[in-house]
């Protein structure tokens, strides 16, 4: 037993490795990938498939597809058909191991492959070490697979599968169950294939438990997902919802046809080998199951996508609960609602940035807040796009609340942009002072008298850090010049002084129109 452990140890070692690695080799590849090639359905499917059998991780492909549904570059339909994709090439892993995995000597053929690759690792170019991970991990992969060889030959006293002959209600099930319970607890779909093919292999189950162990095992991999999803953005738990729904209802189509899949498996295998080989006709059964499962759902993609989203609806997001399209008949109300709604949006910015000095780090719920803005400022966008103004003065306020939500927004590419975490590090001295001032900005800015005071005192501090950045910015290259300091550091300490003015400054502009807006309101009043 304790072979086989140490086989799915180094097994599961070896994906991650070499997933990591070749994430790092074609990740970029892979974003253009997915943006270009998933406008249509069959396209989005293939690209899902070639991804997974590129990084050997449906995970990945799924939390890509994730990212880009929550930015906007695919919608949740085309997320779909990636997503059936994912399920299709991560089948890919079983036939590496059914065609090269028990034909050759594993050890003799792994160890050179992990020895080059650390080595490449360790000691080739920064360009080439990427690839010394990719051929270590694929090394690990194979070296595990032999372990659980010479386990799986020992473990048949240990373990008996002779109780549950797939001949019953109850022991389908159970097998089922335990395929399932076994991809939860290795959390790799692709392990759990591994040593479902190697017991095979060795004699320790049939051909029918190991298929019915698949299907179970094809539900199991969803739990991953599933997990993430707790607490997670709405995108995310859908798609993990659609990996979860695809898996279980093909999974019970598969189960209730069994037979005949059992008997096409074989066929296929025949045609291909010239004759029966049951680790083979494992892995083409379970390319069957996903492709079986993107036959049954293609035609239902748009119903099935309607419905999810009924299931999941969006959240409210809580900045933006006050911006009703009711409200859009009466302009000045529609826009004095957007003026609370953007003064409600900078509060939150503004706490989000002092945590962000406070902990000098992103942390998830930095994130959790900036996501929240970001999706507000949106929305507010929408709602104003549909908003007309008609009196000049709701023009005029109209043109405020405009320019109010444009320096937002480029608040929000500034604190996105890489040198936050730098500048809090490099200016540490003005990021104490600035993180003073926001303070003074939180506990008044719910206060509307209080805007005229506030834009006046960040102007005065804009002012003030343009005036230290033209300053140090000059001293610092003086410094680097005459050796005092590296020429390095004088480049990312002027990154960081220009991070902050522009953050200041687009502070200053957004309270200004805010103030002016309210100067505007006391007129009508």
């Amino acid at each position: 037993m304790l072979t086989i452990f140490g086989g799915i140890g180094l097994f599961l070692l070896g994906m991650t490795m070499l997933t990591n690695g070749l994430k790092e080799v074609a990740g970029e590849a892979l974003k253009r990938w997915l943006n270009t090639f998933t406008k249509g359905t069959f396209t989005a499917i293939i690209t899902g498939a070639l991804m997974t059998v590129l990084v050997q991780s449906s995970t990945a492909t799924t939390l890509l597809t994730i990212g880009f549904v929550s930015a906007g570059l695919l919608t949740f339909l085309q997320s779909i058909g990636v997503i059936i994709g994912a399920n299709i090439g991560s089948t890919s892993t079983g036939w590496i191991i059914s065609l090269i995995g028990f034909k050759i000597s594993l050890q003799t053929m792994s160890l050179p492959i992990i020895g080059v690759g650390v080595f490449m690792s360790l000691i080739a170019p920064n360009d080439i070490k990427k690839f010394g991970s990719v051929l270590a991990g694929f090394g690990l992969l194979f070296l595990g697979i032999d372990m659980l060889q010479q386990g799986m030959g020992s473990a048949q006293d240990l373990i008996s599968f002779e109780s549950l002959p797939a001949d019953s209600f109850i022991s389908i099930i159970l097998l089922i169950l335990i395929g399932l319970v076994m991809t939860v607890i290795m959390q790799a779909s692709s392990a759990a294939m591994a040593a479902t093919l190697t017991a095979l292999f060795a004699g320790a189950i049939d051909f029918n438990q190991a298929a019915y162990l698949v299907i179970g095992q094809n539900i199991g991999t969803t739990a991953t997902a599933l997990f993430a999803a707790i607490g997670a953005s709405v995108s995310a738990k859908r798609t993990a919802m659609t990996h979860f729904l695809f898996n279980a209802i093909t999974a019970v189509f598969v189960t209730i046809g069994f037979t005949y899949f059992i008997k096409v498996a074989k066929w296929i295998t025949e045609r291909i080998a010239g004759e029966f080989d049951q680790t083979l006709a494992l892995a083409i059964f379970h390319t069957m199951f996903s492709v079986i499962g993107m036959l049954i759902f293609l035609p239902f993609m748009k119903v099935f996508a309607n419905v999810l989203m009924k299931i999941i609806p969006e959240r409210e997001n809580a900045l933006t609960k006050n911006l009703d399209d009711s409200l859009i008949q009466v302009p000045s109300v529609a826009i004095y609602v957007s003026y609370k709604t953007l003064r409600d949006i900078m509060m939150h910015l503004t706490s989000a940035l002092k945590l962000l000095i406070a902990e000098k780090k992103v942390t998830v719920e930095y994130e959790k807040m900036m996501l929240e803005v970001e999706e507000a400022i949106d929305q507010t966008r929408d709602f104003l796009n549909l908003v007309q103004s008609t009196s000049s003065k709701e023009r005029h306020q109209h043109i405020c609340i405009l320019h109010t939500l444009d320096h937002l927004s480029r608040l929000i590419k500034v604190l996105r942009e890489q040198q936050k975490v730098e500048a809090i590090y490099f200016q540490e001295k003005l990021m104490i002072k600035w993180q003073a001032i926001l303070t003074d900005i939180t506990d008044v800015l719910h206060d509307d008298d209080k805007l005229l005071e506030i834009s006046i005192i960040l102007e005065q501090t804009s002012q003030e850090m343009a005036q230290e950045r033209r300053i140090k910015r000059a001293e610092y290259f003086e410094r680097s010049v005459t050796s005092e300091k590296a020429l390095e550091e004088a480049v990312s300490k002027v990154e960081a002084l220009l991070w902050i003015d522009r953050l200041v400054y687009h502070y200053w502009r957004a309270t200004a129109r805010m103030a002016e807006f309210q100067a505007l309101e006391q007129e009508v009043k």
